[in-house]
Parts: C-alpha cells; structure tokens; sequence
C-alpha cells in the first residue's frame, strides 16, 4: 500500500551505489519468491521481508509491483543481451551470430528456474494489464535484438523478413521451454532437439525463400 506521495525515486533514474544494491537485492528476492512460492505469493511486502528492508524503502524504489516486474525482466534482457555481447566480439566471423544467439538462449534455458521464472510471469502477465505489457516491451526488446543480428547476418534479408522470421525464432524459442523444463515427468525425451533447432534457425537466417 503507497502512502499517496510521490516516490522520491522512479525506476530507471540515476541512482547511487549503494542505492543499486538495494534494487538488486529487491529484485533478487522478487525472484526467489517468484521461483520458490509463485505468482499468488508475489506482494511487495513479501518481497521486502525476503530482502531484509522496509517496505517503504522498496517503494523509494520500486512504487508498485508492476515496477519490479518491470525491472526484473529489464534487468533479464540487459545480462542476456551482455553476455551475447561478448560472446559475438570474440567471434569476428558475423555468420557465426545466430548460432552464438541461439547458445546463449539454449544455455539459459537449461537453468532450471528460468523456465519456472517466465511461467510465473505469463501467469501474472494473464492477471494484470500493466504487468502484461511490461511481458511485451520485453518481448518487443528482445524480438528487436535478433532482428538485427539477422540483419547483420544476413541483409539480403530485408527488415520485413527479419521481422517476420525473428518473431518464428522467438517463439519457437519460448515454446521449446514446455519440452526442455527440468524436474520430474516435465522434459520430454526427444533425441537431437537441439539439433534440428539449430537447422531450423539456420534455415531462417539464410536469404532464401
């Protein structure tokens, strides 16, 4: 519940050090609880306590819920985009990038808790306008990451094609977590999935067809 001031903080401002280990230690514990107890359980007093802070203090920093949904899936895409980032300089060989794209995504998605992470998220997403669109600039941020490694791949393509083929991509991407999710009874056995994923992705970033 907010006092009804304005928070002397808004998301996305500069802040100082000690300030961005407060909001990282909010949106790890908005994760755990994510992760641990699942959407319904998902308050900003919960997530206080699991931090170790008053909830006053979190809404210095994150006025609402939506705001640290928000910030957790920026911060999601930031880490993914860094680590791709790397990754690509030490690989000058530009046709090597939606393979280097695909790795990193296949990679993540072997952490057990990622795919339970985006499941909380969709479900909170199905129950709440303003976390909903928080999922789509996500998801838009992330669709125009790959356009334009298709683009430098493959200009031939054309932006219209590396719209369309990015948007196949991802959501083959996603979906692919309802067969790879960890845990008992939840991976289907399916031999050289990742096999034909990478044929698949291969297929869409020529400029053929």
């Amino acid at each position: 519940m907010t006092t009804g001031k304005p928070p002397r903080h808004r998301p996305g401002t500069a802040v100082l050090p000690k300030g961005r280990v407060r909001m990282e230690a909010i949106l790890d514990a908005a994760t755990a609880l994510l992760i641990d107890e699942g959407y319904a359980q998902l308050s900003t007093r919960k997530i206080a306590a699991r931090a170790g802070i008053r909830p006053g203090h979190l809404q210095y920093y994150y006025p609402a819920k939506q705001d640290i949904v928000r910030g957790l899936l920026e911060r999601y895409l930031e880490r993914a985009s860094l680590a791709f980032e790397r990754e690509a300089e030490a690989t000058p060989a530009a046709e090597r990038r939606v393979e280097l794209f695909l790795d990193a995504v296949l990679r993540d998605q072997r952490e057990g808790d990622r795919a339970r992470f985006f499941w909380e998220l969709w479900a909170l997403a199905a129950r709440d306008d303003a976390i909903a669109g928080a999922m789509q600039a996500f998801y838009r941020a992330y669709w125009r990451r790959l356009v334009g490694v298709l683009l430098g791949v493959r200009p031939a393509l054309g932006r219209p094609r590396a719209e369309r083929r990015a948007a196949l991509l991802i959501a083959t991407l996603e979906g692919l977590t309802l067969f790879r999710s960890r845990g008992a009874g939840r991976e289907l056995p399916l031999p050289f999935l990742e096999r034909e994923l990478r044929e698949l992705a291969g297929a869409l970033a020529s400029d053929a067809g």
